[in-house]
């Protein structure tokens, strides 16, 4: 082949397949360095419109299932964190549990002229008492309505299953998986010390047939041993004290697992996705992450975050602060109202690098009273009184 040839030949292989491909293509580090700089704000950007399709449509879920609850039985009642209420789908019965008061309520609604009430009430009664928490998932309309709009309008979200783990069965009979001849044995016997009342609806015609048993508050309180394998895998995990787990879930929820509050916060330890929930799912996950009812409704999930947003202020905003015990007052009145606000009770604005300075300088039981005195709210304040003496009552525990 001559030289012509040859180069000719050449120059065409250059053209397909250039000599040096890879300096060819490559970016230089500054065009790497804008490149992942516009994944990130386009990941941001996403983030911040998925949490507010969130916020959208929790508001309206929640508008719209209080004014279709209203117009069947006069109240707006979706329960609160130590309080469940399960509505059925058409809304015409409602289960109360409070796991404070330690009373399971079956209320129905029918026409003020029906008959077998009585009968009805019992049964709803033995139904209610067997739901696992993954059929009162299920069968919340609410929240199914709630999760179905996450799926189509929240890409970047975190998502579980409700475990087959018992409500309120096993307050009632005192065993972990009871039979359903034993549940309703219990039922039974708990009937005895029940109250039936009645009440007019906002429809003329019809009424509300309700009945009451107590729940054995020991039991409610025992509860903690249901979870406490959880507990002590992501308390050891994350370096916090199994007992002020224990303190801030009985607490937060009663051992309520299928608590929600009106933020919302979801679950044992009342996440709030907006908030503690995108610290803990950047902890876990590495990025920020909204983590949707149903996940937050699986024990082990909501354990989990709930010890890592408690990692996230013993160690990280409230780092400065030297005395062991005075870090975790701190961390108790944070968990409830953040960092920012346990600095104003220092008179720190909103800085706990100044507040540390004041609190390093003062004996633990001063931190506890100042807390308990100068909280920006009364919630905190009482929150404090709750879980301290629950805090050293676990210590004994565990």
């Amino acid at each position: 082949m001559d030289r012509r040839r040859f180069l000719q030949g050449l120059s065409s292989l250059v053209v397909l397949f250039p000599l040096n491909p890879i300096l060819a293509a490559s970016p230089s580090f500054e065009d790497f360095k804008k490149q992942q700089s516009d994944g990130f704000a386009n990941y941001q950007a996403e983030l911040e419109r998925d949490f507010a399709n969130y916020q959208k449509a929790i508001d309206e879920e929640f508008g719209k299932f209080k004014g279709q609850v209203k117009k069947v039985w006069g109240d707006e009642e979706i329960g609160s964190p130590t309080v469940l209420v399960q509505y059925s789908k058409d809304l015409k019965s409602r289960t109360i549990i409070d796991f404070e008061k330690g009373t399971m309520t079956v209320e129905l609604v029918a026409a003020e002229n029906a008959e077998g009430m009585g009968s009805k009430v019992r049964q709803a009664l033995v139904d209610s008492a067997g739901a696992s928490v993954k059929e009162a998932y299920d069968q919340d309309p609410l929240l199914q309505k709630l999760e179905k709009r996450l799926n189509t309008e929240v890409a970047n979200q975190e998502k579980g299953k409700a475990k087959r783990e018992p409500v309120i069965s096993d307050v009632l009979t005192g065993k972990a998986n009871p039979t359903k001849q034993q549940l309703e044995a219990s039922v039974v016997q708990a009937a005895q010390q029940g109250t039936a009342t009645t009440r007019s609806t906002p429809q003329a015609g019809q009424k509300v047939f309700a009945f009451s048993i107590p729940l054995n508050k020991v039991r409610i309180s025992n509860k903690s041993q249901q979870f406490m394998p959880a507990v002590k895998k992501y308390s050891a995990k994350e370096k916090i004290d199994p007992a002020l787990v224990l303190a801030i879930m009985h607490s937060e929820s009663a051992f309520n697992p299928m608590a929600k509050s009106h933020v919302p916060a979801y679950g044992l330890m009342q996440i709030v996705p907006v908030s503690a929930g995108k610290d803990a799912s950047e902890k876990v996950y590495g990025k920020q992450r909204l983590l949707s009812p149903s996940y937050l409704y699986n024990s082990d999930n909501c354990i989990k975050m709930g010890c890592a947003y408690l990692n996230i202020l013993y160690y990280r905003y409230l780092v400065k602060i030297e005395n062991k015990e005075s870090r975790t007052y701190c961390t108790i009145a944070a968990y409830n109202t953040g960092a920012g606000n346990v600095a104003k009770a220092f008179g720190a604005g909103t800085s706990m690098a100044r507040a540390a300075k004041t609190i390093n300088r003062m004996s633990p039981q001063q931190v506890y009273n100042k807390l308990v005195k100068d909280l920006p709210y009364a919630e905190t304040r009482n929150y404090m009184k709750k879980v301290t003496p629950r805090y050293k009552a676990y210590q004994a525990q565990v």
